[in-house]
This record gives C-alpha cells, structure tokens and sequence, in this order.
C-alpha cells in the first residue's frame, strides 16, 4: 500500500507544481501588457563592423515584452557582407535603403546553381572546378523578406549605397522551443555579441558551470586546455576544436582554424575585396523571375514538400505606389503583405503593412483584431495616438524617423502625418492574417437607433456620423470639412 501511495502522492505533488508553475507563467506573460504608458523607442545598442553597422533594441523594454519580439537594425556598405547565421525565432526583413543579394539554405533542397571556378593544377595548368549553391535572390528598397526559424541565410550589398534593413524577431512564436531570449548564431567570424542585456545571465551561468571541480586530474587539464582554444571566437564553430573540425570536414587543420574565426575583428559585416563573385542574378530579368516564383507557387499544392519548402517565394515589394490595397489621393495609401500574398508567411505566422500619409494625412482610429503590431518610422514625422481599454492615452506624440512604437492587440491607434511633410512608416504584425477594425466602419455597419443611445445623439447626428465624410480609414482634413 505504502508505495502506490507514494507514487500518488509524487503525482499529485507533480501536477500541483506544474500547475502553478504554468499559472505563474501565464500571469508573467499576459502581465507584461499591462502599459498604463509607452513609450517611442530608438536603438539601445550598437556594434560597429568592418563594412557596416548593426543597432538593436533593448528586449526588456515592458513594451518590447509585451509584443513578445526583439528587433534589429542593420547597415551594409556597398560590397559588404553580412556574414551567415539564423535564429530559433522567424525573422521578418523590411528593406529601407538600399538593393542586394540574399542566400538562403535549405535543408533538403538541391543546389540547383553551378558555376565553373580555377584552381591550379600540379602541373601549373588552370582548371575549372564547378562551385554549386542554392538560389541566390536578389532584393530591393520597400521589400519585405521571410526568413524561417532556423534557417541560416546571408546578405549581400552589391549596390553603390549602404544597404539598410530592419529585421523583427519573433521571439514569442511557436517555432522557437527556446525561451523569449533574442538569439543570432553565426556560422561564421567572429561576431560581437548583438543583445548584450540578455547575455549576462547565460555568461553567469556558465562560469558556474566551468568552475564545477572535476574528479580526475587529467580530464581537468585536458578541458582546461579545450576551455582555453574555445575561448577565442563567437560563432558556432568557435565552440569545437581545430583538430575536430579537421577531422570532420577531412580538411587541413589550419582550414579548421580558420573556420573558428579565433582573432577575426571584423565582427558580422565583413568588406569583400573586389565584390563578391557568385552567379549574378542582375542577368535574370526581374519579369521572368516573378513569373517563375508565382508558377512556383500554384503548383506547391501537389508536388510535395521540396516544393514546397525549396521553391517558396519569400520576398514581396510592398512600397510601390501601384501595390497599395487602400488608397487616398488626398490622404496617402496602405500595402498589406500577408499569408495571401506572400504564402511563405503562414509558416512565419507574421505579416506587414507600408503606410504611406501625405502632409496633414490621417490614418483613422483602428485596431488590430488579432495581433500585437510595431510601428517603426522610415521617413517624415508626425503624431500617433493610442488608447487603452480604460480610455486613457497611453501614448500621444509626435514621432520621427528612426523610432519605433508598440502598439498591443486590441488598443486603439490613430496616425497624422506633419503640416511640413508627410510620414512614412511600417508596421509589424504578429498574425500572418492580421485582421484590422475600423472605428468609423463599426459606426457605419450599427444600426442608427443603438447609435443615437449609446452616444445621446440626434437623429441627424447619427445621419451625419454614418453617412459624412470619407467612407475609407484614410481621411484628410481639409477635403473631410469639404464634403460636410
């Protein structure tokens, strides 16, 4: 009896432990978005490369926590190279400034590109030995780009102005088995570290973990010595030793040590020496490519999962003028890249949106259904408004260039572009079929009487309320005071 007993008794004190450490959980999680304030946020941190710039944002901000993301902010120059590496969380890219190059590796696809390079003979003759990769896309200014959870991918700038680009992280998706932690594993270089507020805890813990004692004298000097070579380096290979590498890739060992990147101080943006010789995907005509991605794409359903993986478009330009869903000669224009038009973004679980407002333009209040959302501002100025569920305005002021706003699901948000000039801006969703609602589309579908209750208006008041003014979400004042 005694050990049926016990076993119950561990089962229930198990239950009761997860229980209340799921509870804790869930009230640690919807907790972080209790905002009575927020605030417009700029990069907190900068490491500066050889050939670039990158800038992130502090992932403690109570904002950032609450949409449950980590952003990064990066600046190429022409002929630089953003060295391979992937992240446990989907990455949406927006392209700001800038065109290039961008690989991504598969697993599983077949490097379908081939091109003859030279090597030397033993006998002095030159001969060409094939060098075969995956796809190489090319990308531009106002695109949007998808990159996979652990999928490792490069950049590069093969353009004659600096490349710039800003990457959210979902750090709260489904697809990182991780904690909420923004990590970036390089494959290669010798990178500096990107979030270094999150990193002081993981550094603690593992000197705790390395001053352990060790019970045998010799496995003590034979780690310390590995402790010391693994040392030098921050990619992932930096963590192995030269003569496993070797071994591994059946290379030369001063190959192993150079994969390890030891005393690299070019950081993650390295300069390429004379540009970088790949296939050049400028002699494919953007037309034909487009044509052969949306083939690609209507026969996904029926050739299986290398179609569907290896041949999934990941990039759609989202800033033309042509492309926008919602637009306003007045007011200015709204794009929406989603799992509709951009398939790929299903498995992301995340989508985006290009406003554009003209000077005095105005984006109406609305609210994200289904999403956290985070506004960042490409060019202009001008002012955000937004209001939480007691009706208080958890955020009224002017923004600029450069900053970045948190708006949780469900809050109420309204954009104005300045008197002088108008505001560009994007916005993250954290939903691949992020559903917006518009205030003044609620008043138009509610019945006229339930109106003029709820609000103690007249009949004509509610008429005007209704039927006045601009019957889409973007509205601009002056022609708004015409039409009344």
């Amino acid at each position: 009896m005694s050990k049926p007993f016990l076993s119950l008794l561990s089962l229930s004190l198990l239950l009761f432990t997860s229980t209340c450490l799921a509870t804790s959980s869930e009230f640690d999680r919807l907790n972080q978005c209790r905002l009575d304030n927020i605030n417009a946020l700029e990069p907190d941190h900068r490491v500066e490369s050889e050939a670039g710039l990158t800038e992130t944002w502090n992932p403690n901000h109570p904002e950032l926590r609450c949409a449950g993301v980590s952003l990064i902010r990066r600046t190429i120059d022409p002929n630089g190279l953003h060295l391979p590496s992937y992240s446990p969380s989907p990455q949406l890219i927006y392209i700001i400034q800038g065109k290039g190059v961008i690989g991504l590796t598969l697993p599983g696809c077949p490097q379908t590109y081939q091109e003859p390079r030279s090597s030397q003979s033993r006998q002095g003759s030159r001969q060409q030995q094939p060098d075969s990769h995956q796809k190489i896309r090319r990308f531009r200014k106002g695109d949007i780009i998808a990159i996979p959870s652990g999928i490792p991918y490069w950049t590069y700038n093969n353009g004659d102005e600096p490349l710039v680009a800003i990457s959210l992280l979902d750090t709260s998706n489904i697809a990182n088995q991780l904690d909420s932690t923004p990590r970036v594993f390089y494959l290669g270089g010798n990178p500096e570290v990107e979030f270094p507020e999150t990193q002081e805890e993981q550094q603690e813990r593992h000197q705790q973990k390395h001053s352990l004692p060790v019970g045998r004298r010799g496995g003590q000097h034979q780690q310390e010595e590995e402790s010391e070579e693994q040392k030098d380096g921050n990619s992932v290979l930096s963590g192995f030793s030269s003569e496993f590498l070797a071994q591994t890739f059946n290379t030369e060992e001063d190959t192993a040590k150079r994969l390890r990147s030891p005393r690299d101080k070019r950081n993650q943006i390295v300069r390429v020496e004379g540009g970088l010789r790949i296939i050049n995907p400028e002699g494919q005509q953007e037309e034909e490519e487009e044509e052969e991605e949306e083939k690609q794409r209507s026969e996904q359903g029926r050739n299986g999962l290398e179609e569907t993986i290896c041949s999934l478009k990941i990039r759609e330009n989202i800033a033309q003028p042509a492309r926008a869903d919602l637009y306003n000669p007045r007011a200015g224009s709204i794009s929406t890249a989603n799992s509709l038009t951009l398939p790929i973004l299903r498995y992301l679980r995340l989508s985006a949106e290009y406003v554009r407002l003209y000077r005095n333009g105005i984006y109406a209040p609305h609210w994200n259904i289904n999403a956290n959302s985070l506004l960042y501002v490409i060019r202009g100025e001008g002012r955000v408004r937004i209001v939480n569920s007691q009706g208080n305005a958890v955020f009224d002021n002017k923004v600029r260039k450069g900053q970045l706003v948190v708006v949780p699901q469900n809050f109420v948000v309204a954009e104005q572009a300045g008197e002088e000039e108008g505001l560009e801006y994007l916005v993250f969703k954290t939903n691949d079929r992020a559903a917006v609602s518009h205030v003044q589309q609620v008043f138009r579908a509610t019945p006229a009487d339930v109106l003029a209750n709820a609000f103690g208006l007249r009949q004509r008041q509610v008429t005007e309320l209704k039927l006045s003014g601009n019957r889409g979400p973007l509205v601009h004042p002056q022609s708004q005071s015409q039409s009344n």
